[in-house]
């Protein structure tokens, strides 16, 4: 398989955390990072690990996921090309509170530990950016905890999807670029992967999405919010799923 190709100067350049700072500081930073391939569902971090570096997206896709007490996995949020993670261990010295996982073929830039504090401490325009990323943190998992709460399976399916749409401006049109896979939404759920399979083509059945490639278009943002709510009772239809035999069967 071919890795991916980068040129760490526009690597660093693109990084939204670095955005404005003097390029001479941009290229010192290039010779401390140091930059890793991952295959498609590689672990990049565990959770539990110590703190050592801040992670810098430069390609690809990553989720952030937890472990319920139970052993299951529980996604929590998706990471973009030039997203930063692990700011928290970074700040308190404690171990890593979640794991990170490549969705696909990605490319991480790891900055020491040390450099990442020096430039928190001397450049506020940085020590910003971490601070409203913190915060952002903080709403996801409040959000998130209030998604989980919810007792039926569809409406925290709703839920997630509400959450992780964004509203296109000037419209009243929520869009989910780049949207994530079934497997990705149910982890993030804690639901199987059929029930979300099961959530979307009702949702598009009735004309509240609508699947643009690799976008999910929102056409009716109120509606979703309020299913996501649980607020209504909402009966899926079931899952058809043809054998090799060309029969169907339903889940």
């Amino acid at each position: 398989m071919k890795k991916i190709v980068i040129n760490p100067t526009e690597a660093i350049r693109q990084q939204k955390l670095f955005e404005g700072l003097d390029p001479a500081l941009l290229k010192q930073l290039e010779g401390h990072v140091r930059f890793q391939y991952f295959q498609m569902r590689q672990m990049v971090l565990q959770q539990g690990s110590a703190g050592d570096a801040l992670l810098l997206v430069v390609a690809g896709r990553l989720q952030v996921v937890s472990f319920s007490e139970d052993g299951r996995e529980v996604g929590i949020h998706f990471l973009e090309p030039g997203d930063f993670y692990g700011e928290v261990a970074v700040i308190d010295d404690q171990p890593r509170a979640s794991s990170l996982v490549s969705l696909a073929d990605s490319v991480v830039g790891f900055l020491p530990k040390a450099i990442a504090n020096e430039l928190m401490t001397k450049h506020p325009l940085v020590a910003e950016r971490v601070m409203r990323r913190l915060c952002k943190t903080i709403r996801d998992a409040s959000r998130m905890r209030a998604a989980l709460s919810v007792a039926r399976a569809h409406a925290r399916i709703f839920s997630v999807l509400n959450n992780t749409a964004t509203l296109q401006p000037g419209t009243k049109t929520g869009v989910i670029e780049n949207m994530p896979t079934q497997q990705a939404l149910a982890m993030m759920a804690n639901v199987s992967r059929e029930s979300v399979s099961r959530a979307l083509q009702q949702l598009v059945k009735q004309g509240i999405v609508e699947k643009d490639h690799r976008r999910l278009i929102i056409h009716q943002p109120q509606v979703l919010q309020t299913m996501a709510s649980g607020a209504e009772e909402t009966v899926l239809a079931p899952l058809q799923v043809k054998n090799g035999r060309g029969q169907t069967s339903v889940n």
